[in-house]
């Protein structure tokens, strides 16, 4: 099968662990099937890149020398914090030219979007103008989010009802895209996988050592990227009062984003410098090796969906603290109630302090090194096996347009509605 990949949440060279799970399923899928990505990046990230030198035609070409991926990042226009519900029509007015090209030479089967809206309406388009599926994947706050915007919700429910799959990456999202008016036989949840030659249980001692971290302290791992929806606030406050119970107790945070100087402020005003490290952005492939440096790993966030940093975590057999938010909840033990995780409410502090208290009892360790790992490859074959029952279903449809106009999508006064025409 030919598939054709549509998301702007995709590495390229200069932003390496944007959109990593795209990355592992489009490699799975490629396995196996012909895969093609476009991946377009917005005129400002460009024009950033180029002013702190980091733009250039190797960033580009990273993800094929690298994973033998054809990947091709056209670039998006659109007016920056002002009707959002025209970034649909923005971003294909942008690409347009650049995806029919791609769309003639490839001559996909399918098309797989990631992101409701815009890119879930831009794969929509492409694939109503050749007659083939459209499947679009919702991974969190495209669903659970972006619909509070009364605009951005028309816009989101038109692409999902339209297109002929949605895959949802939990069960708690299916339920919130059902919950928008999607029609729930639509709505497919099919579960993101990890991967398994990478993460997997290792020695913790030997990982510190890799890591420069210390032997003798309790590590607390966060990862991720510093913004106001990951409630670090929440966290640090936590910490500051586990580390009266538990004095060697060392949280390590592994990622960067605008929140991090505030961060640093609160660390140093509860002077926690003993006890907080910073270190920074890493490559996916370091990611091992700090879980399993790990004694458990923490997310404190106010909305996720279902993170693979903790799926990631259980991979290398290290349990978690979470709040109690999005699809967490069906990944936070087994049917037969081995505990490898501890969840807590939203923004209460004290209750996770206590959490972690707990989870680093051995019988969580113990549970989280048994936890039964999902791999890419589960996950792509389940894809497949959709886009084949849609390719079944859409060929009457292509054959009742053979002789006829080609479908085409014309852009209506709201600019996110989708329609059919001659």
């Amino acid at each position: 099968m030919r598939i054709l990949f549509f998301s702007s949440i995709f590495p390229h060279g200069a932003a390496r662990v944007t959109g990593t799970y795209n990355l592992d399923l489009c490699r799975a899928l490629a396995a196996e099937h012909s895969v093609r990505v476009v991946a377009p990046r917005t005129f400002m990230n460009v024009w950033h890149q180029r002013r702190n030198g980091l733009e250039s035609r190797a960033n580009d070409n990273w993800v094929t020398e690298q994973f033998g991926l054809p990947v091709s990042y056209p670039t998006t226009y659109f007016v920056p914090k002002l009707g959002r519900r025209f970034f649909g029509t923005e971003m294909w007015w942008s690409v347009r030219r650049h995806l029919r090209q791609v769309l003639a030479e490839f001559q996909p089967d399918a098309i797989v979007s990631y992101w409701a809206h815009p890119d879930g309406e831009v794969g929509l388009r492409a694939a109503r103008e050749l007659g083939i599926p459209a499947v679009n994947i919702v991974g969190g706050s495209d669903v659970l989010i972006l619909p509070k915007n009364r605009a951005r919700r028309r816009c989101i429910v038109r692409v999902l009802t339209e297109s002929d799959g949605v895959m949802s990456v939990s069960e708690k999202l299916r339920q919130g895209a059902i919950e928008l008016g999607v029609p729930s036989q639509q709505i497919h949840t099919i579960y993101q996988g990890i991967d398994g030659e990478r993460f997997y249980p290792g020695d913790a001692a030997i990982a510190r050592r890799q890591l420069s971290l210390p032997l003798d302290r309790k590590i607390l791992l966060w990862v991720g990227r510093m913004a106001e929806v990951k409630g670090l606030d929440v966290l640090i406050a936590a910490v500051d009062e586990l580390r009266q119970r538990i004095p060697n107790v060392l949280l390590v945070l592994v990622g960067s984003g605008p929140l991090r100087d505030s961060v640093a402020t609160d660390v140093a005003w509860r002077e926690l410098s003993e006890h907080v490290r910073f270190a920074g952005s890493q490559l996916p492939e370091a990611l091992p090796d700090w879980y399993r440096a790990a004694d458990v790993t923490v997310l404190s966030s106010t909305s996720e969906g279902l993170p693979n940093v903790l799926r990631e975590s259980l991979a290398c057999g290290r349990p978690f603290v979470s709040t109690d938010v999005g699809s967490i909840t069906e990944i936070a033990d087994s049917a037969g109630g081995a505990a490898w995780s501890e969840l807590v409410p939203v923004g209460d502090a004290n209750a996770f302090a206590a959490a972690i208290e707990r989870v680093l009892q051995p019988e969580y360790l113990a549970a989280a090194q048994a936890w039964p790992r999902r791999v890419w490859t589960d996950t792509a074959r389940e894809l497949v096996q959709l886009l084949n029952q849609l390719r079944t279903e859409t060929a009457p449809k292509v054959e009742q347009h053979a002789a006829g106009p080609n479908l085409r999508i014309f852009p209506s006064a709201s600019l996110c509605s989708i329609q059919t025409g001659s």
